[in-house]
């Protein structure tokens, strides 16, 4: 159900309709956006943001905001929304603690001397396939979904995703894996080279069962220096370009892997061919729209540009400081060290 509420010629809705729970080692993250549209006459001005959680009864739980008073409105980047125009606000309280029941949370947003107001009910979401870490060896999360990461940062009302007719946010909770070792590093040298990458050339591997929906395989690499070359016209046919090598994989339960930038001409999987959890499907590349070689991971609801979803893997470990703990299930997130633990 999509919810919305129209006062002072502003609408509110939120993208997407139900905002998930994704739990985390540290508690809850809310990953949603606000969408605000303007029918009216005059530009406004967000200059408040209110979030009251609610129990069941209505009563009050806890409440966070950003206001001028200390100026903490000015961590939102656009807050002027013109007639007949909208405004994405990337939800600014993304964090709880994993005893806060999210019944329910009341957005109060102040424009000028009005205030537009919306209720949200979040889910819990539990993933329903048996994923496992893609990559073996020390796997660093170099850019997963937190509240700063450009995968969660994806703004529906933009040029490019407003050309290419993006509504959702299938990148909401991906992640850029790529290769290290005990120091950390990425590569060896400067890494002008794709062979200097520790990750370069590792297999990749199916994260669960599933069936191979699409898949690409002859995509020219990118290096460091000089980025693959993209097509734009045949982007805007086929988005799967800027993901160059890729693949998709259907688990069969509402939820589908997609694994991108894959080294050129190791991905020779055929639409409707079975894989196993753990089979390999491909080597880390730096094919597509690549700034280094690492693999794009993300979970989403359908096969093409659907809304991502939260992705637990079992089996792991992090990396704590001295060494690793075991994970049996959990997510994973933007700097992140962790290994499979089978």
């Amino acid at each position: 159900m999509k919810l919305a509420v129209l006062l002072f010629s502003v609408t509110i809705t939120t993208i997407p309709a139900v905002p998930l729970i994704e739990q985390t080692k540290s508690g809850q993250a809310l990953n949603f956006d606000l969408l605000l549209e303007s029918s009216g006459g005059a530009t406004v001005t967000v200059d408040e943001v209110e979030a009251t959680v609610l129990d069941a009864k209505g009563g009050m739980v806890l409440q966070r905001r950003l206001t001028s008073n200390g100026n903490s409105i000015a961590t939102l980047p656009h807050r002027e929304l013109a007639p007949g125009k909208k405004l994405v606000i990337f939800n600014p309280f993304p964090e709880f603690d994993g005893d806060v029941e999210l019944h329910a949370i009341r957005y109060d947003i102040t424009l000028g001397e009005e205030r537009a107001s919306i209720t949200v009910k979040p889910r819990r979401y539990e993933t329903k396939a048996d994923l496992i870490l893609p990559l073996r060896g020390r796997v660093f999360v170099h850019d997963g979904h937190d509240f700063l990461s450009h995968h969660r940062r994806l703004d529906v009302t933009g040029d490019m995703t407003t050309a290419l007719g993006i509504n959702e946010n299938m990148t909401r909770y991906a992640y850029d894996f790529t290769i290290v070792d005990e120091q950390g590093r990425m590569h060896r040298n400067n890494g002008e080279t794709n062979e200097e990458w520790f990750g370069f050339g590792q297999p990749v591997l199916a994260p669960a069962d599933g069936v191979v929906v699409s898949a690409a395989g002859d995509r020219p690499d990118g290096t460091k220096l000089q980025r693959a070359p993209l097509d734009f016209e045949a982007v805007m046919k086929d988005l799967h370009q800027i993901f160059g090598n890729y693949a998709v994989l259907d688990h069969g339960n509402g939820e589908f892997s997609v694994l991108a930038h894959l080294r050129q001409g190791t991905v020779k999987l055929q639409p409707g061919q079975r894989v196993k959890r753990g089979e390999k499907i491909g080597e880390v590349g730096s094919s597509g729209d690549s700034m280094f070689p690492h693999l794009h991971y993300q979970l989403q609801r359908d096969a093409k540009w659907g809304e991502g979803l939260p992705s637990y893997f079992r089996d792991y470990q992090r990396l704590t400081g001295k060494s690793f703990i075991r994970v049996k299930r959990g997510q994973v997130d933007t700097g992140d060290v962790v290994q499979s633990a089978r």
